[in-house]
């Protein structure tokens, strides 16, 4: 999530890239494109820039995190809320920014932020000062 639009530099805007499974599929790079939303800090417009496509996502088939066993599988995209849902995505979206935006006002400049969704839930993994 960067809180502000890392194409066109436009600080109202949030811009977020999002995979299916751990992190791991977007940070390092994998061959394939995130879902890419585009929020509005102040009305909340949200515009869908891109629909996910990597072939491949990483999940925890057993125990926990620190001691499960980690899987690549074929990720189905038809079972993807992200992609079957608009005001699912849209209202992600908000929350996204809602996030985003809280983060920039509390260190003061914009973010890079690192996170994770797990059911309804969002996790910040770590926020650093967007370059």
């Amino acid at each position: 999530l960067h809180t502000v639009s890392p194409i066109d530099q436009n600080d109202k805007v949030v811009q977020a890239e999002i995979a299916a499974g751990l992190g791991e599929t977007l940070a390092s790079g994998t061959r394939g494109t995130p879902w890419r939303l585009a929020v509005n800090k102040f009305d909340g417009t949200a515009k869908t820039l891109a629909f996910a496509n990597f072939s491949e996502e990483l999940v925890v088939i057993t125990g926990g995190p620190a001691d499960g066993k980690v899987m690549a599988l074929t990720v189905d995209y038809s079972k993807k809320t992200l992609s079957l849902d608009p005001i699912y995505r849209y209202q992600l979206g908000q929350r996204l920014a809602t996030t985003g935006f809280f983060l920039e006002q509390k260190f003061g400049c914009p973010q890079d932020v690192e996170g994770c969704l797990v059911g309804n839930d969002i996790y910040i993994v770590q926020t650093r000062p967007q370059p």
